[in-house]
């Protein structure tokens, strides 16, 4: 069976049938699929009452009943209303217009032949409504209610997420449901809208090209094509245009030496991710992608907080469908190698189970995916990993993780020797033998697999600022030789910095003098330079020493240094 997807959402008319109780052949494929694991949903713009006439025992053959074209669920036997009906002022006007039409909990359905005149009415009446269209019906419903409105809670009830499902259509009306959905696959008789936005389209009709599908691809485990709405942008070309790749179903190694950029390469691919809502875990060593916790749906463990069991993280993830930073930059070299092991058993149980996060993303993955380790075996026939590397020669060399994408990220002498070395053994390709060699801010995406290719791109801008390793120097603990070690003109004051926290404490306690004395000999900025490795942070020190030696306003220099401080590492 597919190991991404975890629900299949399938409209009714048109798609599981041409017109009445499904054929038994294609209910066999649904139990099927079920018995695989995978949540079925039924979504048709039917009354309930109509369905259960042509089809007494669809709640036996399904999870969820999405009806009246988002606006109901039914669920072990219980309907629910998801908004108020289309209001009843209306029936009189179309009775009295010769209007046939037929209520259900919330929609008012009539023919197509009618559409002008119900238009006019609901017009007239000024309510809040819209008609759809569903080939040769026609449907009232509030303005906020789709196919796709209804699909999104009753996923949420079964806490899955869109981004695992798969949604099949026929009609005008399934567009909605398939936007919604991760792989939008319309079926042979669909009408051409449709078709023209699915991501794959099916040969056979109705019920049989249902059954094929399911039987032949899904519950085959074979390769489903990923989606052309769901795509990444990482960044643009020299032409201008956009560097994308698709946001599922797919591997990426980020390759580089220390320092050029890898890390923000990764925390792109991460943001960009959690932007679309899907679910990511990033597995954080050096504590370079803690600021990501800023963002909407994103909980950041670790770092100067205590780390959980790691068995109970993912226990995070099915609760609220968002995304984890687990920063282990404050953990030694061995408890943290140890963990990242735990955490990644649990991760890859998880996925078994729910099918989350969609994306891992492991920077150091030299360490937890070396020939040596389980995780290379562990997830060979995964897809959602992005590794993150200076070292590719020792990463699954002998398992063999199979990559779809590398972006490699040049430093001041290129890209790495065994980056390239590995890339020419391992994938038979050589990215500089067709462009020339990147420039500082560039990177290579080198495309993998049958259709092998490579662009010259230049990074996009973050939306959260990157600060590498910054756990590292905000909390952790520096080397006596890097402490800040705080003077006066006479000497030592005693006061003394082992991190960022601390020289930010130690800035708001000492003497204005002590300021004065370290900007005369610009100890802030060599400091923040050499020690922390922050060139950002450092240029702004010397700004503002450079402007307390020329004015002698040390207290403005405490504040603004203390604020650029707060700002970068500790807001």
């Amino acid at each position: 069976m597919s190991s991404y997807f975890r629900a299949i959402a399938i409209d009714f008319d048109g798609t599981l049938t041409q017109g009445g109780r499904p054929e038994e052949g294609v209910l066999a494929s649904l139990a099927d699929a079920r018995d695989a694991g995978m949540a079925l949903l039924l979504v048709t713009g039917r009354v309930v009452s109509d369905l259960l006439h042509v089809f007494p025992d669809a709640e036996r053959w399904f999870d969820v009943i999405v009806a009246e074209n988002g606006a109901v669920i039914r669920r072990e036997g219980v309907s629910h209303p998801l908004t108020t009906p289309v209001p009843l002022e209306l029936d009189a006007p179309l009775v009295e217009s010769g209007v046939y039409f037929q209520r259900g909990l919330v929609l008012l359905a009539c023919n197509i032949e009618d559409e002008i005149v119900v238009l006019e009415q609901v017009r007239r009446l000024e309510t809040d409504c819209q008609l759809i269209r569903n080939r040769g019906a026609l449907m009232v419903l509030p303005s906020d209610v789709s196919k796709g409105s209804g699909l999104l809670k009753a996923l949420e009830d079964l806490r899955i997420s869109y981004h695992s499902t798969i949604g099949i259509g026929d009609a005008e009306n399934d567009l909605a449901l398939l936007r919604h959905c991760e792989l939008a696959v319309a079926v042979g008789n669909a009408v051409d809208s449709l078709k023209r936005e699915a991501d794959t389209v099916l040969t056979a009709n109705a019920g049989e090209a249902v059954a094929d599908f399911l039987n032949e691809r899904v519950l085959a485990g074979a390769p489903l094509p990923a989606s052309r709405r769901w795509q990444v942008t990482l960044g643009q070309s020299d032409s201008g245009g956009r560097v994308r790749m698709p946001a599922s179903q797919a591997n990426v190694l980020v390759v580089g030496d220390s320092g050029v950029g890898k890390s923000y390469a990764a925390g792109l691919l991460a943001e960009r991710l959690i932007e679309l809502d899907y679910s990511a875990c990033i597995l954080d060593p050096e504590g370079d992608h803690a600021p990501l916790g800023h963002l909407h749906q994103v909980v950041a463990l670790g770092g100067s907080g205590p780390l959980p069991p790691a068995e109970s993280v993912p226990l995070l993830l099915r609760q609220q469908l968002g995304s984890l930073i687990v920063d282990l930059s404050l953990l030694g070299e061995q408890r943290q190698a140890l963990y990242a092991a735990e955490l990644l058993q649990a991760l890859h149980e998880e996925r078994r189970r729910s099918g989350l996060p969609h994306w891992i993303i492991v920077d150091e993955a030299h360490v937890p995916f070396s020939d040596e380790g389980a995780a290379c075996s562990m997830f060979q026939s995964q897809t959602g990993l992005c590794l993150v590397t200076y070292d590719p020669a020792h990463l699954c060399g002998s398992s063999g993780l199979d990559f779809d994408f590398l972006i490699a990220i040049p430093g001041e002498n290129g890209i790495p020797p065994t980056a390239l070395e590995g890339m020419r053994e391992r994938w038979d390709i050589d990215p500089l033998d067709r462009l020339p060699a990147p420039q500082e801010g560039q990177a290579l995406l080198v495309r993998l697999g049958d259709s092998p290719g490579v662009e010259l791109f230049k990074l996009g801008r973050r939306f959260i600022q990157h600060v590498r390793h910054w756990h590292k120097y905000a909390d952790a603990h520096l080397p006596p030789g890097s402490m800040f070690q705080f003077r006066n003109y006479f000497g030592l004051t005693g006061a003394r910095a082992d991190n960022l926290a601390t020289f930010r404490r130690e800035l708001l306690l000492c003497d204005s003098k002590v300021l004065e004395h370290h900007a005369a000999h610009s100890d802030f900025s060599n400091w923040l330079a050499h020690a922390i490795h922050d060139e950002t942070l450092a240029s702004t020190a010397r700004e503002l020493e450079a402007q307390g030696r020329a004015d002698g306003a040390f207290d403005s220099l405490r504040h603004a240094l203390v604020e650029a401080i707060e700002i970068r590492y500790l807001a």
